[in-house]
Protein backbone atom coordinates (compact mmCIF):
# COMPACT_ATOMS: atom_id res chain seq x y z
CA UNK A 1 0.00 0.00 0.00
CA UNK A 2 0.79 3.56 -0.20
CA UNK A 3 0.38 6.51 -2.14
CA UNK A 4 1.70 7.67 -6.21
CA UNK A 5 1.33 11.32 -6.84
CA UNK A 6 0.58 11.86 -10.08
CA UNK A 7 1.22 16.15 -10.68
CA UNK A 8 -0.98 17.04 -14.06
CA UNK A 9 0.42 19.78 -16.08
CA UNK A 10 1.17 21.85 -13.21
CA UNK A 11 3.11 22.10 -10.01
CA UNK A 12 -0.32 21.84 -8.22
CA UNK A 13 -1.39 18.39 -7.24
CA UNK A 14 -4.38 16.79 -8.91
CA UNK A 15 -4.23 12.85 -8.98
CA UNK A 16 -3.05 10.67 -6.30
CA UNK A 17 -3.46 6.65 -6.91
CA UNK A 18 -3.89 4.63 -3.74
CA UNK A 19 -4.03 1.00 -3.25
CA UNK A 20 -8.13 1.25 -3.70
CA UNK A 21 -8.88 4.24 -5.54
CA UNK A 22 -7.49 7.03 -7.79
CA UNK A 23 -8.73 10.77 -7.06
CA UNK A 24 -8.61 13.16 -8.91
CA UNK A 25 -9.40 17.12 -8.58
CA UNK A 26 -11.38 17.66 -11.80
CA UNK A 27 -11.10 21.69 -10.51
CA UNK A 28 -10.93 23.26 -7.41
CA UNK A 29 -13.96 22.65 -4.98
CA UNK A 30 -14.43 19.18 -7.06
CA UNK A 31 -12.70 16.06 -6.30
CA UNK A 32 -13.67 12.43 -7.74
CA UNK A 33 -12.72 9.12 -6.85
CA UNK A 34 -12.60 6.10 -8.82
CA UNK A 35 -12.11 2.93 -6.49
CA UNK A 36 -10.41 0.19 -8.24
CA UNK A 37 -11.83 -2.77 -9.52
CA UNK A 38 -11.21 -5.94 -6.96
CA UNK A 39 -10.10 -3.43 -4.16
CA UNK A 40 -11.31 -4.53 -0.70
CA UNK A 41 -12.66 -1.43 1.50
CA UNK A 42 -11.20 -1.58 4.89
CA UNK A 43 -10.50 0.36 7.58
CA UNK A 44 -6.99 1.00 6.16
CA UNK A 45 -7.32 1.89 2.79
CA UNK A 46 -10.29 4.11 3.37
CA UNK A 47 -7.62 5.63 5.90
CA UNK A 48 -5.56 5.55 2.99
CA UNK A 49 -7.89 7.30 0.54
CA UNK A 50 -9.08 9.91 3.41
CA UNK A 51 -5.17 10.50 3.26
CA UNK A 52 -5.13 11.01 -0.23
CA UNK A 53 -8.15 13.51 -0.28
CA UNK A 54 -6.21 15.75 1.97
CA UNK A 55 -3.68 15.96 -0.07
CA UNK A 56 -5.11 16.65 -3.49
CA UNK A 57 -8.07 19.10 -1.60
CA UNK A 58 -6.01 20.54 1.37
CA UNK A 59 -8.51 22.67 3.77
CA UNK A 60 -10.49 23.53 1.03
CA UNK A 61 -14.13 22.78 0.94
CA UNK A 62 -15.04 20.20 -1.53
CA UNK A 63 -17.49 18.25 -3.19
CA UNK A 64 -17.04 14.67 -3.64
CA UNK A 65 -17.93 12.04 -6.56
CA UNK A 66 -17.12 8.31 -5.80
CA UNK A 67 -17.52 5.50 -8.13
CA UNK A 68 -17.47 2.23 -7.06
CA UNK A 69 -17.53 -0.72 -9.95
CA UNK A 70 -19.47 -3.90 -8.91
CA UNK A 71 -16.10 -6.25 -7.99
CA UNK A 72 -15.20 -3.62 -4.86
CA UNK A 73 -15.33 -5.78 -1.44
CA UNK A 74 -16.61 -3.97 1.56
CA UNK A 75 -15.10 -4.86 5.09
CA UNK A 76 -17.70 -5.13 7.50
CA UNK A 77 -15.81 -3.80 9.71
CA UNK A 78 -15.19 -0.28 7.91
CA UNK A 79 -18.84 0.14 9.15
CA UNK A 80 -17.89 0.98 12.78
CA UNK A 81 -15.52 3.86 11.65
CA UNK A 82 -16.48 7.29 10.48
CA UNK A 83 -14.42 7.30 7.47
CA UNK A 84 -15.25 11.24 6.25
CA UNK A 85 -15.63 12.92 10.04
CA UNK A 86 -12.17 15.03 9.54
CA UNK A 87 -13.00 16.16 6.21
CA UNK A 88 -16.53 17.23 7.35
CA UNK A 89 -15.74 18.50 10.96
CA UNK A 90 -13.14 20.82 9.49
CA UNK A 91 -15.90 22.04 6.79
CA UNK A 92 -14.02 20.68 4.27
CA UNK A 93 -16.39 17.74 2.51
CA UNK A 94 -19.77 20.15 1.59
CA UNK A 95 -21.06 17.20 -0.44
CA UNK A 96 -20.52 14.04 -1.82
CA UNK A 97 -22.67 11.68 -4.32
CA UNK A 98 -21.64 7.98 -4.80
CA UNK A 99 -21.96 5.59 -8.16
CA UNK A 100 -22.33 1.74 -6.62
CA UNK A 101 -22.95 -0.41 -9.27
CA UNK A 102 -23.27 -3.03 -7.28
CA UNK A 103 -26.91 -3.78 -5.31
CA UNK A 104 -25.42 -4.84 -2.38
CA UNK A 105 -22.62 -2.11 -2.08
CA UNK A 106 -25.37 0.54 -1.84
CA UNK A 107 -27.69 -0.93 0.27
CA UNK A 108 -24.44 -1.22 2.56
CA UNK A 109 -23.18 2.49 1.88
CA UNK A 110 -27.11 3.22 2.66
CA UNK A 111 -26.82 1.55 5.90
CA UNK A 112 -23.51 3.46 6.38
CA UNK A 113 -24.87 6.75 5.99
CA UNK A 114 -27.44 6.42 7.97
CA UNK A 115 -25.30 4.66 10.86
CA UNK A 116 -22.82 7.83 11.35
CA UNK A 117 -23.47 11.76 11.72
CA UNK A 118 -23.25 12.55 8.50
CA UNK A 119 -23.34 15.88 5.70
CA UNK A 120 -27.67 16.68 4.60
CA UNK A 121 -25.91 16.67 1.30
CA UNK A 122 -25.59 12.63 0.07
CA UNK A 123 -26.84 10.48 -2.31
CA UNK A 124 -26.10 7.02 -3.27
CA UNK A 125 -27.23 5.79 -6.70
CA UNK A 126 -26.25 3.29 -9.56
CA UNK A 127 -26.73 5.92 -12.14
CA UNK A 128 -23.18 7.90 -12.59
CA UNK A 129 -26.22 10.87 -14.84
CA UNK A 130 -28.29 11.08 -11.72
CA UNK A 131 -25.36 11.62 -9.53
CA UNK A 132 -23.51 13.64 -11.74
CA UNK A 133 -26.74 15.97 -12.34
CA UNK A 134 -27.38 16.01 -8.21
CA UNK A 135 -23.97 16.88 -7.15
CA UNK A 136 -24.01 20.10 -10.08
CA UNK A 137 -27.28 20.99 -8.35
CA UNK A 138 -25.53 20.89 -4.78
CA UNK A 139 -22.45 22.52 -5.69
CA UNK A 140 -24.31 25.25 -7.15
CA UNK A 141 -26.49 25.11 -4.12
CA UNK A 142 -22.82 25.85 -2.75
CA UNK A 143 -21.75 28.55 -4.72
CA UNK A 144 -18.77 25.84 -6.06
CA UNK A 145 -19.12 26.35 -9.02
CA UNK A 146 -15.42 26.43 -10.53
CA UNK A 147 -14.34 26.98 -13.43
Amino acid sequence: MGLTLHPVMTTELREIKTSAAILTRIRPGFLEAHYIGGAVLNTTTLAEVQKARRAVMGNAPYSLLSFIPEDVDYAMSAMNVDHLATDREEGALQAIAVVAHANMMEMILKLYFSNHPQLERIKVTPSEKEAREWLEEQMEELGQTGN
